[in-house]
């Protein structure tokens, strides 16, 4: 019995749809959803079984469907467009936040009551809970359906999303504040019911975990792989690259799928990837050796396990214990983004090297010899990181090509 968890975020919520999507298509049942904010939003949607009304919604979100903005004008402001005929407009807007005390919602509440089915959602037996917090009592809340008076619903997932900026919700004379100052990840919510399998899904990289005292409880965390922009992107552009990355990521974790930027199913042994790094083209890693002084009558192999393959593991983007699969491919990857390839797709590892050799077009390379008293200088080689990180792949192209 699986139970998922939200976290609350702002505009990065469409990376929830990608990740519910994808547990769609994996045949993942959930009997319980918690979340907050955002979270607690798209959590609702979840429960209530839509996918396709929730994803039309996030397809085509712009800013002046969550908040009482003109989108013209805020484009206008983000790219520093402003005429002298807008400045009375801006001023306007400026003045009514100050003087509701935030950003009026009320298009979001609109947005909720078009589609939010609250007696469809008490209806359907799933555990449902949200966070928010009490600014009137200075109290948190954590609440499920149960707790929540019959046409309240909404109300109450407008507060647990009050994010600072917005203006605050208001029920039965109470005001009440975004629950991601007090539980931006509400797992326990669900641990309480008694799931002991959950699903939690970020929308930030990093944060504290505070499920991982709870005995008996697997958490399979879902994290995006890159930065999902700013809580206040609510943009069309950015919620579709959200919805793509949540469902690749998911596929990543539940598939067994490596690569960061890319998607790829790997169906070689660590052995291929060995022979690849320390049967590197000879001459282009001497060109390397020789500007670095690393070479010095140390044997080629000794000189790859003992230099080159550490220094590749700081210069790239993989995890301190890189396994030699990790290093080929982010340096492929690598290659992959600077041509253009396809990104949201899943590749074969067959597939991905083989595009990547299509693509490859070598960098002119210079190598620089550096004075003697510099040479074997870790944090020089840093600094020019990108002129090696394109010799070694230089090298390791030639390699594959070979195969």
């Amino acid at each position: 019995m699986y139970g998922i968890v939200l976290e609350g975020g702002g505009g990065r919520g469409a990376y929830q749809l990608g990740v519910w999507k994808a547990l769609r298509e994996l045949g993942v049942d959930y009997q319980g959803v918690a979340g907050t904010s955002v979270g607690a939003l798209n959590g609702a949607m979840m429960v209530q079984g839509d996918f396709e009304m929730a994803l039309d919604i996030w397809s085509d979100i712009t800013p002046s469907k969550v908040v009482k903005i003109d989108d013209e004008l805020l484009e206008k402001v983000k790219h520093l467009k402003i005429t002298s005929d807008d400045t009375s407009s801006l001023l306007q807007g400026i003045k009514n936040i100050f003087h509701n005390r935030g950003m009026n919602t009320a298009p979001l509440r609109s947005l909720l009551q078009q589609h939010i089915d609250e007696q469809r959602i008490r209806k359907t037996g799933l555990e449902f809970g949200i966070v928010t917090v009490s600014l009137t009592d200075l109290t948190p809340l954590r609440l499920f359906l149960h707790d929540i008076p019959q046409g309240k619903l909404i109300d109450y997932l407008l507060a647990s999303a009050s994010i600072p900026g917005f203006q605050r919700q208001r029920i039965d004379n109470k005001a009440f504040i975004d629950g991601g100052i007090y539980d931006n990840l509400p797992v326990s919510l669900l641990a309480q019911k008694g799931f002991k399998n959950i699903i939690a899904v970020r929308l930030v990289r990093k944060g504290l975990k505070k499920w991982e005292n709870m005995k008996d409880l697997e958490v399979t965390l879902i994290k995006p792989s890159e930065s999902l922009g700013s809580i206040f992107d609510f943009t069309r552009k950015r919620a579709h690259n959200n919805i793509e990355l949540g469902y690749f990521d998911t596929l990543k974790i539940f598939k067994g799928y490596h690569g960061r930027r890319y998607c790829i199913d790997v169906n070689r042994d660590e052995e291929y990837f060995l022979d690849i790094i320390l049967q590197m083209e000879q001459e282009k890693l001497k060109d390397i050796l020789d500007g670095w002084g690393a070479s010095d009558g140390m044997p080629q192999k000794r000189i790859i396990m003992e230099r080159v393959v550490p220094l590749l593991a700081e210069l790239l983007p993989v995890p301190t214990c890189a396994s030699y699969q990790d290093i080929v491919v982010a340096l492929l990857e690598r290659t992959a983004a600077k041509a253009g390839v396809e990104r949201f797709k899943v590749y074969s590892y067959d597939d991905f090297e083989c595009n990547v050799l299509k693509v490859y077009q070598p960098t002119k390379q210079v190598t620089a010899r550096l004075p003697k008293i510099l040479r074997r200088n870790e944090l020089l080689l840093r600094t020019r990181s990108d002129q090696i990180l394109d010799m070694i792949t230089a090298a390791i192209v030639c390699k594959i090509k070979q195969n």
